[in-house]
């Protein structure tokens, strides 16, 4: 982004804003002085204060914010079709304006809600006609779909992407508990059927909560995942996110039957509802564990040494949430202790918080998100959670590619 027609050295303002699907507007901006033929370049050029400051190109994107009483989703969610306001003010008055919009879904591809054979959820497909590798996305605790706008943007990158919702929507559990792993397994193989998937086995792609799942589905049955991503994983199985905090229970099952978890110290839960401002849940995780018996640690943990497709993991050291890196790092240790020949990689972003997975450059100022009744607080610095989701989605898409060559569209 460039700026031109100024006066040499003077001081300028270079805003921009956008409004979510709640109507909120969201704004950033950065501060500048032209240089000696009165340009600026957003590229190379220092933003001196605004909404961030130093040199990124991606600033005023991931800078954007809400103004202090208004509530955040989370943060952006949907937000496959952003139409961004840019101006540049000079002395008080806006100078200059333009219009950027940012489309990640193909226009020519198509979206297929899919409820039959018992699942639920969305198809996404690319354009043309064809065949392309499949991925299963799995969403977190946010519930329902996945985030559309990170099905689309894999689909656009030459995927079929089945968006699977596994609770909080008709036909399916009304809260985050005994999901069954089957349902995970059946989607598998329903999208590896499809006409317009390539192969007999398929991507997996998933986030916190949906992390969890996807390395319980990719241990479960290893022959049926070409490749597994895991953004902010546990290699633990934790008790299901339920109306009611006074009973823990598993969030899979296993024909029927509950899988082992371990349990919360207290019966209010890690995430229990409670009124007030944002909590961090991270420590919750951490005393479970460093307060467990080493047999009920190996009850509770996700065989994950089974899996045999290649392996990226995804963390945050400041994440809020849950202690990822912590989890991912022992995930890694057992996958690569079991000889794992695909080959496994963490990415641990230092300074990052829990929202290191999706779509680049969306707005990471606001860390308070909602879970249920519960805000929490996702952690990590806004300008380095950015950077890592921009990291997380190009190893991602590295991953697939290498694991699952696209044949022609």
């Amino acid at each position: 982004m460039t700026v031109d027609g100024l006066p040499a050295g003077d001081q300028v303002r270079v805003w921009a804003r956008t409004y979510d699907r709640r109507g909120q507007v969201w704004e950033s901006s950065g501060e500048f002085v032209t240089d000696g033929v009165g340009q600026v370049d957003l590229s190379t050029d220092a933003s001196t204060g605004g909404t961030y400051t130093g040199v990124d190109p991606h600033g005023l994107f991931w800078s954007m914010r809400l103004p202090e009483d208004e509530q955040a989703p989370y943060p952006l969610l949907d937000a496959d079709d952003m139409v961004v306001l840019l101006g540049v003010d000079l002395g008080g008055a806006t100078v200059a304006r333009t219009t950027l919009r940012r489309v990640v879904r193909e226009p020519a591809g198509q979206v297929l809600p899919v409820a039959e054979a018992g699942l639920v959820g969305d198809l996404y497909l690319p354009p043309g006609t064809g065949v392309w590798p499949g991925v299963l996305l799995l969403g977190g605790a946010e519930g329902g779909r996945p985030d559309p706008a990170y099905a689309a943007l894999l689909a656009s990158e030459g995927y079929v992407v089945f968006g699977l919702a596994y609770f909080g929507l008709p036909g399916l559990p009304k809260t985050l508990t005994r999901i069954p792993l089957e349902y995970g397994l059946d989607a598998a193989r329903w999208l590896a059927d499809r006409p317009e998937v390539a192969g007999d086995r398929v991507g997996l792609v998933g986030t916190d909560k949906g992390a969890e799942y996807a390395l319980m589905l990719a241990s479960s049955e290893p022959s049926r995942f070409a490749a597994v991503v895991a953004h902010v994983p546990s290699d633990l199985v934790w008790p299901g996110f339920s109306v009611s905090t006074a009973t823990q229970v598993s969030s899979w099952t296993r024909a029927g039957a509950d899988v082992p978890f371990l349990r919360w110290p207290s019966s209010r839960g890690a995430l229990s509802a409670a009124a007030g401002p944002a909590v961090q849940s991270a420590d919750a995780y951490e005393g479970a564990v460093a307060s467990a018996s080493r047999w009920r640690l190996g009850v509770a943990r996700i065989p994950v040494e089974q899996i045999t497709s290649p392996v990226l993991l995804t963390a945050g050291d400041a994440d809020g949430v849950w202690p990822s890196t912590a989890q991912a790092q022992r995930a890694l240790a057992s996958i690569e202790g079991a000889g794992n020949s695909s080959g496994t990689q963490l990415l641990n972003f230092s300074g990052a918080g829990h929202l290191v997975g999706g779509v680049p450059d969306l707005p990471t100022t606001r860390t308070a998100v909602t879970y249920g009744q519960v805000t929490v607080e996702t952690g990590g610095d806004p300008a380095t959670t950015a950077a890592a989701v921009r990291n997380t989605f190009s190893a991602t898409v590295e991953l697939l590619r290498k694991a699952m060559p696209r044949g022609r569209g």
